[in-house]
């Protein structure tokens, strides 16, 4: 059996693990804006949805590049824009375009060297094993998610915002230079076969694939922005414990079922995990009697059941010279899901509250189930 923790997927995960601190140690923003912004739901929906937003009109384009230029660069250059649009969190004080524009490169950089990292990982893995390398790859971003808040947190209580914002830049830097020890399984060059990003659109399956992703990045979304302003409107001082509980929950869904994920079928499994979505968004509605840690453990176990496991079934039919734009698409419509949910629901939140948000995100992650369940075609492993 090929191994899978070849030397340079190794390094691989290591560069993707500093850029993950980066990214994640963000997923505090809500609370800073609310804290030391005094910005209120809508607010904070925005400044969330212009990352995602900027992402996703960069990923089509980059999945593009680096099947036809190569992936390796394109994770390094991601990592170095990453680290002035972290440290020039020092400067803002307040509302203005100075946060945007910061998101905006965040997003921009995030495209880069996440849509070149999970081509590199597509790459190296023995195509039986596909979900499982791509879940042991999420797990380098997957377990920043409780690391770097509970660090930002506590970094940000002793001692203000800015080394916070800070150590996220350092994070990013590491990533760059981590990146340099990666190799390029295949070389490409003028000579090399590349497909069209709309044959990929249009290969069988695809824009159901999308729908149901964009309905999942809504649900992600809600999930990740809007308990932590309801929590402290609850009187709860500290947001962490839904990261931590999330990312255990994730982790054991991957380390202990994701390698189960190719055998018992990767459309079956999708589908339980959407479920569990649906299960997650309704109990966030009820934070105040459930809790924090309560609702991220079960999203958690649902987050990471689904995501490798449907990248997995998206990919797994295609050529390899199609993969970083499959990859780019299918993160470009998770950000699709993700940019208008945060911004739609952040107006419902101000003008009802937040417990109706919660509700329409389980109700959308039920449709993302209707969606799925409705697909009659059975494909390979996928079943």
């Amino acid at each position: 059996m090929t191994s899978l923790f070849t030397r340079s997927f190794v390094a691989l995960l290591a560069a993707q693990a500093s850029f993950g601190f980066s990214f994640s140690a963000f997923f505090l923003l809500p609370k800073y804006m609310s804290v030391e912004l005094a910005a209120g739901p809508a607010e904070i929906g925005r400044v969330t949805a212009v990352f995602y937003l900027a992402a996703l009109l960069l990923q089509p384009l980059m999945g593009s590049i680096v099947d036809r230029r190569g992936r390796r660069r394109f994770l390094t250059a991601g990592a170095l824009l990453m680290a002035p649009a972290c440290a020039g969190f020092v400067f803002v004080d307040g509302l203005g375009p100075l946060i945007y524009v910061l998101r905006i490169v965040q997003g921009i950089a995030f495209a880069m060297a996440f849509v070149a990292g999970s081509a590199l990982a597509v790459d190296e893995a023995p195509p039986d094993r596909l979900a499982l390398a791509l879940g042991v790859f999420g797990l380098t971003m997957l377990s920043n998610n409780a690391l770097a808040p509970v660090l930002v947190e506590e970094i940000a209580q002793r001692w203000g915002w800015e080394p916070a914002f800070l150590l996220a830049a350092g994070g990013a830097l590491l990533s760059a230079l981590l990146s340099l020890r990666v190799r390029e399984r295949v070389q490409r060059g003028p000579s090399a076969e590349v497909s069209r990003l709309r044959d990929v659109f249009l290969q069988p399956g695809a824009r159901r694939v999308g729908v149901v992703v964009a309905l999942a990045g809504a649900v992600f979304g809600a999930m990740f922005t809007f308990p932590q302003p309801f929590a402290l409107e609850l009187g709860t001082e500290n947001v962490r414990g839904l990261f931590v509980a999330y990312t255990a929950a994730a982790v054991v869904a991957r380390l202990g079922l994701g390698p189960f994920a190719d055998r018992w079928g990767r459309r079956r499994v999708s589908l339980a995990a959407l479920v569990l979505y649906t299960a997650a968004a309704a109990m966030a509605a009820a934070l105040g009697e459930l809790g924090l840690a309560a609702v991220g453990a079960v999203f958690g176990l649902a987050h990471g059941l689904f995501y490798p496991t449907f990248n997995a079934l998206a990919v797994q039919d295609l050529a390899e010279h199609q993969r970083g734009k499959a990859m780019a698409l299918f993160n470009a419509a998770f950000n699709v899901g993700y940019s208008i949910g945060v911004f739609g629901l952040g107006f419902l939140a101000a003008a009802a509250g937040y417990p109706p948000v919660f509700a329409v995100a389980s109700a959308i992650a039920a449709l993302a189930v209707l969606v799925l369940a409705t697909d009659t075609r059975r494909v390979g492993s996928g079943a």
